[in-house]
């Protein structure tokens, strides 16, 4: 109990320090002027690191994510510097794979935009992947004009893969019974714990995302490498490969250093040329689109629950709040000045009910004139494909991960395990089913009559609203239903988005959905709007107690449960699984 007792105070003591670094932070960005740019500008772009879709307003939130590069900063840097004539070209540094195959490709697009307007791009990297995958970032870097590699550096080029733990053997015995009722076939979240290896269907659903994926993996390799796919696959098949390897077949340009790659990018450049990180050159530049009518951008990001939402202290996961996604909505809908909606979408799903809520808003803002188009980043499935089906225009990557239209419900029992242990529970009920949400016992037949119910209503509600939405006839629905997870580019062909593409041709057709012309100059504003940094800092310092109520609140229950064990293990109980569309 010690242990845990020194863990918590640690915790504490990491706020309170990244609330400090937090507020000189922004008091630094509050007092001091955007930086000077040199005459040459030389952008440099740091993508080894995990690459988020929204830098969080809350700079401790942003601590206990881990940090990150915003994926809309990136792209808006090259955009912005596209059309400046001070930039002459951008460095781009990779190494482990710290952003998803649908990022990669929005960001290979932002690229390309970049090298049309007559700038370079040189990608570096001092390992792509050190005996780790390394394939979404080696596929983002050549998109570039060179990439060059640093010695005893590898490209860890090896395929795409899928695996997942099977927990069915130890909970059998244990003697904890996983209970649960799922819609349909495809729909194998729980499988991990129902099962001792993949179903029939969950290995065919599989099977079939990797050869999709596969496919736009070497498809994009040979075209920009000009390489033939039948090369490609031979060299995946031998990867990862050495550096001397990487060079002699063609998959990398250099073998070097990153001061050389630096002092020769700015002879590049011309004199009095200068390296000016992505972010600096934003602040300095101003942002992209910041004149003209306003379209509102509402991020809708992780998994789906009630409530605000936000991050996990001890998890350091992002979630979805129904309520502050919602607040967004309202917002721009009582603001005059927007004309449209333009919702970006990463989420696996989450809470039926709260993803419901979430639609509503999308049909609130389109009965009050102003379209909703949605783009999706990696994930827009299940929860997330829900809180999309009926946005006027809905856009995706090929690689984005969406459907998995579908539902589970359930539960784990561990009557069991508790049986084993010689301990007995007892119980006193008034209603037949009152007893349901318990974590002890399986389900009842009326029980599991009421579960059953409501799965198959849930299923039958998520199919017919996705119909009406997609125009698509009830059967053809349920035919690509079933809970199946689909790509984007299969996603197009079966109707479930619009057309394939990134952020800004989300954002063309915006503005053609409110009578502009596709690159018309917009004001493109994410709402809810973010405080300016004298009222983070403000915030920051009034907020504290609650930050730390908050921090007990989210360590109590983790406490509860793991006082027990280091007492002696006299208690175990798992929790009850929610329920996930």
């Amino acid at each position: 109990m010690f242990r845990f007792l020194v863990r918590v105070l640690a915790l504490f003591g990491f706020l309170v320090l990244a609330g400090l670094a937090g507020g000189g932070y922004l008091l630094y960005q509050a007092v001091f002027a955007a930086p000077e740019l040199p005459g040459k500008v030389v952008l440099t772009i740091d993508l080894d690191q995990k690459v988020v879709e929204q830098t969080p307003d809350d700079p401790v939130a942003g601590t206990l994510l881990g940090g990150g590069t915003s994926l809309r900063d990136v792209v808006d840097a090259l955009d912005r510097g596209g059309h400046d004539p001070r930039v002459k070209g951008a460095i781009l540094r990779f190494g482990g794979d710290g952003l998803g195959m649908a990022q990669a490709q929005e960001l290979r697009v932002a690229l390309g935009r970049f090298r049309a307007a007559g700038k370079f791009a040189t990608a570096y990297a001092e390992t792509f992947g050190e005996f780790g995958p390394g394939n979404q970032s080696y596929y983002l870097a050549t998109a570039c004009d060179q990439i060059w590699l640093q010695p005893v550096g590898m490209v860890g080029l090896t395929g795409l893969s899928a695996e997942m733990p099977f927990a069915r053997k130890i909970l059998d015995q244990y003697h904890i019974l996983p209970d649960v009722e799922h819609r349909e076939e495809y729909k194998s979240a729980m499988e991990t714990l129902t099962e001792r290896s993949m179903s029939g269907p969950h290995r065919e659903m599989l099977e079939s995302l990797l050869d999709d994926l596969t496919e736009q993996l070497v498809g994009g390799l040979s075209a920009s490498r000009k390489l033939e796919p039948a090369a490609v696959r031979r060299l995946i098949d031998a990867g990862p490969l050495l550096d001397h390897e990487a060079k002699d077949s063609g998959l990398i340009d250099r073998i070097g250093y990153y001061d050389e790659l630096v002092e020769e990018s700015l002879d590049k450049a011309g004199s009095d040329a200068g390296l000016v990180v992505s972010g600096d050159y934003l602040d300095a530049a101003g942002e992209l689109h910041d004149s003209g009518p306003t379209i509102a951008l509402i991020f809708a990001v992780g998994g789906i629950e009630r409530g605000d939402g936000g991050v996990s202290p001890l998890l350091g996961g992002e979630t979805m709040g129904s309520g502050a996604v919602v607040s967004a909505f309202q917002e721009a809908i009582d603001d005059e000045d927007v004309r449209a909606i333009l919702l970006r979408i990463d989420s696996p799903g989450g809470s039926v009910v709260a993803s419901e809520t979430i639609r509503r808003a999308v049909l609130q803002a389109k009965a009050a004139g102003k379209p909703v188009i949605v783009s999706m980043s990696d994930t827009g499935a299940s929860g997330g494909y829900w809180i999309a089906m009926d946005a006027d225009r809905i856009i995706a990557e090929p690689a984005t991960l969406t459907g998995s239209i579908g539902v589970i419900v359930g539960k784990v029992a561990t009557a069991g395990l508790w049986d084993s242990l010689g301990i007995t529970w007892d119980q006193v009920k008034r209603g037949q089913n009152a007893g349901m949400w318990s974590d002890v016992n399986a389900y009842s037949p009326s029980e599991r009559a009421r579960v059953t119910a409501v799965t198959d209503d849930i299923y039958a509600a998520f199919t017919a609203k996705v119909a009406e939405a997609r125009h698509l006839s009830p059967d053809r629905v349920r035919e690509i239903a079933r809970g199946r997870v689909w790509t984007g580019h299969q996603a197009v062909a079966l109707g479930l988005i619009d057309e394939l593409g990134d952020l800004d041709l989300a954002l063309r057709r915006t503005r053609e959905a409110i009578g502009l012309a596709a690159d018309a100059p917009v004001s493109l504003d994410v709402y809810p709007r973010p405080r300016t940094g004298i009222e983070r800092l403000a915030d920051l310092v009034s907020t504290s107690g609650a930050r730390i109520r908050s921090v007990v609140q989210a360590v109590a229950p983790v406490a509860q449960a793991v006082a027990p064990l280091v007492r002696g293990g006299q208690e175990l109980r798992m929790p009850t699984l929610g329920l996930t569309p």
